[in-house]
């Protein structure tokens, strides 16, 4: 039983950008599946982008077993949330592993609901984020500025760094719980207490989050409310680093997030797991010296000097928190380089697949 957890283990290594391989994961799967489901869950392909699917005969002949056998546990391994499943482009059912970020480990922690099975998961959950959970996923997101750098920068914001501009282009939104302030609450009594339900999602995230009933839908008007009451907590906007395609919205605080929370505490780089467009700059001449922007900064990164806000920019993630609140306008954004997110989410993927298998030769 042990050698079928292990060799799933080892194949979901070549899912999309890779699960990690830790003990603390074979645990997560243990509680996942059962070992038949783990033996059929062989036979479901690797290197796909997120949110495309195989057809059932394609995986029921790659591990030689009967296609209703197969189709029947795939359907209840969907049901689960351990699979995605979704249209072939011939017009087939067709399954697929939930990729690292579309989904695992975030599923158990969507929905409000604190079953048994979440308080079960959960720890060995907490383990694979910090010993393998972040390997492989380096700038597949970005942060997006708040609203009001639009109005305040000294460069022009590109539409899509605009979060008015990616909620409007969405065809289906839906609002679950933040997992990781979820998970953090469930494990200690101290966690923050910024609100819950603003993890947002867009087209076929939001149809696969309203499919398992792991959220609701929203309007495009909710959706920017949602939004604008998240700048106003101080939480921090990323989505998907691309252009197009856009799936997520996340709105993370930097004491319970996985991505924001180790660049605060100097864990990684900050450009290992995140892109960053845009740095915090000062109008100077503005600036009245009240230190506003400094109590502010989510990540505590800007600090008075002769009554002047010194910024450090090694760290400075482009949020545009700082502006919220300042009273003189003084404070800005400026681009962080010439580079710009891929073009749709599809590229964004298949290159960083591409790279994987790049490092697993050398």
């Amino acid at each position: 039983m042990q050698d079928i957890y292990r060799r799933l283990m080892k194949h979901l290594r070549n899912v999309g950008i890779g699960y990690p391989q830790i003990d603390d994961f074979l645990e997560v799967l243990k509680r996942m599946v059962t070992p038949d489901e783990a033996e059929i869950a062989l036979g479901l392909p690797t290197r796909l982008p997120p949110l495309e699917v195989e057809g059932v005969e394609a995986i029921a002949g790659r591990i030689q077993k009967p296609v209703e056998e197969v189709g029947k546990v795939l359907e209840g391994l969907a049901r689960k949330g351990f699979l995605y499943k979704d249209t072939t482009d011939s017009g087939t059912v067709g399954y697929a592993f939930i990729q690292i970020g579309f989904g695992f480990p975030q599923v158990f922690h969507w929905k409000k609901e604190i079953t048994d099975e979440v308080k079960e998961i959960t720890p060995p959950l907490l383990q694979y984020m910090k010993k393998g959970g972040r390997e492989g996923i380096e700038r597949l997101n970005r942060y997006v500025p708040v609203n009001i750098a639009v109005d305040h920068t000294l460069q022009a914001i590109y539409p899509y760094d605009m979060m008015v501009e990616v909620v409007n282009k969405a065809k289906k939104i839906a609002v679950a719980h933040c997992p990781c302030r979820q998970r953090a609450r469930l494990l200690s009594s101290t966690a923050c207490s910024h609100t819950l339900e603003n993890c947002i999602k867009f087209d076929k995230m939001a149809e696969f989050i309203l499919d398992k009933g792991l959220g609701r839908e929203l309007s495009k008007e909710e959706a920017l409310d949602i939004i604008r009451k998240s700048e106003e907590e101080g939480l921090i906007h990323f989505v998907d680093n691309c252009q197009e395609g856009i799936q997520h919205n996340c709105n993370c605080c930097s004491c319970c997030c996985w991505n924001v929370m180790p660049i605060k505490k100097r864990l990684v780089p900050r450009d290992y797991l995140m892109a960053t467009y845009y740095l915090r700059t000062t109008d100077k001449d503005a600036c009245i010296g009240c230190g506003q922007c400094a109590e502010d900064c989510p990540l505590e990164i800007i600090t008075m000097e002769d009554d002047l806000p010194v910024v450090d920019e090694s760290i400075c993630i482009g949020c545009g928190l700082c502006l919220l609140h300042c009273p003189a306008e003084a404070a800005k954004l400026k681009k962080k380089d010439d580079t710009v997110p891929v073009k749709d989410l599809k590229t964004l993927y298949q290159t960083a697949i591409s790279t994987s298998i790049a490092r697993e030769k050398e």
